[in-house]
């Protein structure tokens, strides 16, 4: 997983300050690892990441997971920039069914209009990951997590379609590039970015 999303934020524009990714481990409970503003190169953030331990612990709580993102991650003083308008994106990785709820959460995230796309491995419940994307081809399935790399492409593809289904169009300028903020949430890690769109 840490080689995924290292590969993932490799593509971000963090130095020129459009992309901005937080990591959060959880299994119980969420740790942050760094927050949005945290780091402002992208050099910083790809050390960070490199230098992840896997948390370990059971149970698997992702809705308090995702209610630490809610929060504590996509908040204004941890370096989201949601009250601008920039759209919000979650992607959630994880290998098993969360043990607490994850209704009230996720729909708190979605109250918040941070879209969620989710990669579960064949011990994820597809259901659940349903829920909590809200939206069925946001749900993605690997049987392992070291097939991450085989759904990179459909990640990037739903990423790029739910950046353009919440950033607003300018009509009077052509080719404006707009921020978008992504959320990694992993069982391993939970990494959120901020993102130009096309």
């Amino acid at each position: 997983m840490r080689d995924f999303v290292q590969k993932q934020v490799d593509t971000l524009s963090v130095d020129d300050g459009k992309d901005r990714v937080s990591v959060v481990q959880y299994s119980s409970d969420p740790a942050v690892q760094f927050y949005l503003n945290t780091y402002t190169t992208k050099r910083e953030v790809l050390d960070s990441v490199r230098g992840l331990r896997h948390k370990g612990g059971r149970p698997l709580n992702t809705g308090a997971a995702l209610r630490y993102l809610r929060d504590n991650v996509f908040t204004a003083s941890a370096g989201s920039r949601r009250s601008s308008g920039v759209p919000q994106v979650l992607i959630l990785i994880t290998g098993g069914r969360s043990f607490d709820s994850i209704d009230e959460p996720a729909s708190a995230l979605k109250q918040l209009g941070v879209l969620t796309i989710a990669i579960g491995t064949r011990g994820s419940d597809p259901r659940e990951l349903q829920t909590i994307t809200g939206e069925p081809s946001y749900a993605l399935s690997v049987s392992e997590l070291t097939d991450l790399p085989k759904v990179q492409q459909q990640l990037e593809s739903s990423v790029e379609a739910a950046v353009f289904e919440v950033t607003p169009e300018l009509p009077t300028v052509i080719g404006t590039l707009s921020d978008t903020s992504y959320c990694w949430l992993q069982k391993l890690l939970i990494s959120a970015t901020v993102r130009k769109s096309k």
